[in-house]
């Protein structure tokens, strides 16, 4: 399949139109009427989980279960929906109006017709904004190291040891970053910058935190325990989501009985170790210094070989940028053309892009994306997306 981008003009003949490769047997316009209205459901099964395990995060952080906080979720629940919706859409209805108005399908036709649904990203709240930039920017680079040939590359991507060395650093680095920002990223580990003890206990009480080394590395281990059983739960209801309304005890049963338990381990012990490094290192020597925070991201980022995972590593690639760029805005906060340049909806930008790609990877290199890509693609869309790309492997297959 990575060869048809390579041959495009050899296998796209005159004889290929839009139903050929996204709508055999439809005319364009009954095969929109019918995307327009499937793609409705396809876009609530596909978010209305990810909006539940929200509303939980909401109410966690907020220590509350309040009407703000429901209507919150669900404000952002119908904003990702339409935004899915419109992506589609715009996608089905744009292959087809480049066919009928170029009277051929070029290279361009597989990613640039979801373009204006895209843009709508611009409109989303913020949450919509930062939670769907990240999880396109891992779906782009899995895809990207997926599909490289080079032997380096091939070999590094096979390799637990370099993957595990490589995580220590981004770990490394997400610390070194999170301590000097005040507008830290999401991540597993928070820094603590503050010293939180009353001031008559802070002159024999080395760590920052206020209670019990112990306590306070529970607590973390805990708290990220259950936020890994929540994310892998929330994966698994995505992937049997189209079984829910016909079986659901069943969809549910399998989502248990392949929740990746060594995932949750791996954030469970990584948030651990942070906290165990950073309190040992302050005790041993009787005060907390910066560098302690890098170093333990360091230690603490071993644990990536409990459980190696493209997502949690391009998740931390994210973040290191994320981090960086806030360290540079503060860092330079008299840099005019830096501080408006700051001001723009970066996370939108890297949206629209990578969301174009993604429609890209989809059709040239599906070995190469992650199956959780491919299943919010295929449902998003309606299975769209997964019609298309057989279409074009039948088409390319006919040709060699």
């Amino acid at each position: 399949m990575a060869a048809i981008s390579k041959h495009w003009n050899e296998i796209i003949h005159p004889g290929v139109t839009c139903a050929t490769l996204s709508h055999p047997g439809k005319t364009c316009e009954d095969h929109l009427r019918h995307q327009m209205r499937a793609t409705i459901g396809g876009n609530l099964k596909f978010f209305v989980p990810i909006s539940i395990v929200r509303l939980f995060m909401l109410c966690y952080t907020r220590k509350t279960l309040s009407v703000e906080v429901v209507l919150q979720a669900l404000f952002e629940l119908v904003s990702e929906s339409f935004n899915g919706w419109a992506v589609s859409n715009c996608w089905s209805a744009g292959f087809c109006a480049m066919y009928r108005w170029f009277g051929w399908i070029n290279n361009y036709s597989v990613s640039l017709p979801s373009l204006p649904g895209t843009l709508l990203m611009f409109l989303m709240p913020a949450y919509v904004k930062m939670s769907h930039s990240r999880a396109i920017f891992n779906v782009f680079l899995e895809c990207w190291i997926k599909s490289r040939e080079h032997p380096l590359v091939e070999y590094a991507r096979e390799s637990k040891v370099i993957g595990t060395v490589s995580f220590m650093a981004i770990s490394a680095a997400i610390a070194y970053y999170a301590q000097r920002t005040k507008a830290m990223e999401f991540w597993f580990f928070a820094p603590l910058k503050k010293n939180l003890n009353p001031q008559s206990e802070q002159d024999r009480k080395p760590c920052y935190h206020r209670h019990a080394c112990q306590s306070y590395i529970l607590e973390g281990m805990r708290t990220c325990f259950t936020f890994g059983l929540l994310l892998e739960l929330i994966r698994k209801l995505i992937n049997v989501a189209p079984r829910l309304s016909k079986e659901p005890v069943d969809a549910i049963l399998e989502a248990l009985a392949r929740l990746r338990l060594r995932f949750v381990a791996f954030l469970t012990l990584y948030n651990g170790l942070f906290r165990l490094t950073t309190c040992a290192l302050a005790r041993h020597r009787g005060e907390v210094v910066q560098s302690d925070s890098t170093l333990a991201g360091c230690v603490s980022g071993l644990s990536y070989a409990l459980s190696p995972n493209y997502n949690i590593f391009n998740l931390g690639v994210a973040a290191v940028i994320q981090n960086a760029w806030n360290y540079l805005v503060e860092k330079y906060a008299k840099v005019n053309w830096l501080q408006q340049f700051n001001k723009l909806s970066f996370s939108s930008v890297v949206w629209v892009f990578l969301m174009n790609y993604n429609m890209y990877a989809r059709a040239y290199y599906p070995y190469a994306m992650s199956k959780f890509a491919m299943k919010f693609t295929d449902i998003c869309s309606g299975s769209q997306a997964q019609i298309a790309a057989e279409c074009l492997g039948k088409v390319a297959m006919g040709f060699s």
